[in-house]
C-alpha cells in the first residue's frame, strides 16, 4: 500500500470522529513504517482537527505502526490496545492523548457530507 493510500484512508476515517467533546489541545504525529512509509499528524488546536500530511516537530506524542496497522486502527477494526499488546503499534510521548485519540467515535449522523 502506498503512502497516498494509507493517509487517505487514515484520513477519511478520522474525518468521520466526533470531535464535539474535545477539550483538550493535542498534537500526535504518526510515523508509518515499512510500506508506505512517511509520516502524518493529527491535530486538534485553536478548536480545529487537523489531519495533514507532514512531519509535526512539536507534537505530544508519536506512534509508530506499519500502513495496515493505521487502517485498522482509524477505522476501528483493531482497537490500538490490542495493536499495542500484539505489538503491532509502539508510541513515546504522553499516553493520555493516545488515548484520547483512541477514545473518538464516530459521529452519530454521518450521513453529513465531507
Amino acid at each position: 500500500m502506498t503512502y497516498e493510500k494509507i493517509f487517505g484512508e487514515v484520513k477519511k476515517s478520522l474525518l468521520k470522529a466526533d470531535i464535539s467533546g474535545l477539550d483538550r489541545e493535542f498534537a500526535i504525529q504518526c510515523n508509518i513504517q515499512g510500506e508506505g512509509e512517511g509520516a502524518f499528524y493529527i491535530a486538534f488546536k485553536n478548536g480545529l482537527f487537523s489531519i495533514e500530511p507532514y512531519d509535526y516537530k512539536d507534537n505530544d506524542a508519536q506512534l509508530y505502526a506499519n500502513g495496515d496497522t493505521f487502517v485498522k486502527m482509524f477505522s476501528k477494526k483493531m482497537c490500538g490496545k490490542e495493536a499495542f499488546e500484539k505489538g503491532l503499534l509502539g508510541f513515546d510521548g504522553n499516553v493520555e492523548v493516545v488515548l484520547l485519540l483512541g477514545s473518538l467515535e464516530e459521529k452519530k449522523n454521518s450521513s453529513a457530507k465531507k
